[in-house]
């Protein structure tokens, strides 16, 4: 599940290094990573009672999944449009509180022009979590990131359509990000187990970041996200069907974002990514967008 938003993390970074730009500092989630359990929070933590909100919007529309062999398999339609609520909180420089809401989520799905029209709308499972700062410098941060997902998600369609997973399930991530100031560039790295439960198979995540800042209201990143099942779930197990919320799920998603600044605490984001070496997915390209805002406080006390 999880999920960031990944302009938060340009916030934290500068927080800490150029206290007079502290709100021009983020950059996911999408979050990713997100959907796709992919709303990740960023490397940096935030500082003392600073807090990141966005509200953002993820979808796309296709017509073929992988199945559970890697196998493309074709359908008349296949569809998503998600909206989110994704916040961060600073308690101290140390420790950041996580929420991720999936507020709506629209799925449909239709095998061939002769089959129903199948769909839901359902809010999503919901995320917390808190993430510290294992270790901070000037220029580097290591962090410790935990998750505990909530299913609130619809499960009971008899068609398989799930906007969640109907499992509680707990995730740990180990995050290292470096910024060359001198070059705008920044890096991130990322490896976390997601203990899972319900017939679920647990999952290795790691993930890359690479951003760049070329111009004072403009951001470039490009991510990359791989998720591997460990198989130790239960094997006639398949979770939700076309690859929503489904069992064994494997994949490597990558593409570019671009983030906006409109004032010092507000913005807006763009995203592309598309999904390859897969199992049990859908085979898209998925847009994300959104608005996001930084609240600091005058004197972080």
């Amino acid at each position: 599940m999880m999920k960031g938003d990944d302009t938060l993390q340009r916030a934290s970074m500068l927080h800490a290094s150029l206290p007079a730009r502290a709100s021009l500092l983020l950059l996911f989630s999408l979050f990713l990573l997100l959907a796709v359990n992919d709303a990740r929070a960023g490397s940096w933590p935030l500082e003392r009672k600073a807090t990141y909100l966005s509200i953002g919007y993820r979808g796309f529309s296709g017509q073929h999944y992988y199945g559970r062999q890697g196998e493309s398999l074709g359908l008349q339609r296949l569809e998503e449009q998600t909206l989110s609520l994704y916040s961060e909180y600073g308690y101290s420089k140390y420790v950041s509180a996580i929420v991720n809401i999936p507020a709506f989520r629209k799925l449909f799905a239709q095998v061939s022009p002769e089959s129903p029209l199948l769909s839901v709308q359902s809010p999503g499972d919901v995320e917390l979590g808190m993430r510290f700062a294992v270790w901070s410098g000037e220029q580097d941060v290591i962090t410790l990131t935990g998750l505990f997902g909530i299913p609130l998600g619809e499960t009971t369609q008899s068609d398989g359509l799930w906007a969640g997973d109907n499992e509680y399930n707990q995730m740990l991530t180990f995050g290292y990000g470096h910024s060359f100031e001198d070059l705008g560039l920044r890096i991130q790295v990322e490896s976390g187990y997601n203990f899972r439960s319900g017939g679920f198979a647990d999952e290795i995540h790691i993930g890359a970041d690479l951003g760049f800042r070329p111009w004072d209201p403009l951001e470039i990143r490009f991510h990359v996200r791989s998720v591997n099942s460990q198989g130790n779930g239960n094997p006639e197990f398949m979770g939700g069907s076309f690859g929503f919320s489904s069992n064994n799920q494997k994949y490597l998603m990558y593409g570019p974002e671009l983030a906006f600044w409109l004032s010092d605490g507000m913005g807006l984001n763009l995203g592309v990514s598309s999904i390859t070496r897969a199992r049990n997915m859908p085979d898209v390209t998925s847009v994300t967008t959104g608005v996001f805002f930084v609240i600091t406080s005058p004197t972080g006390e």
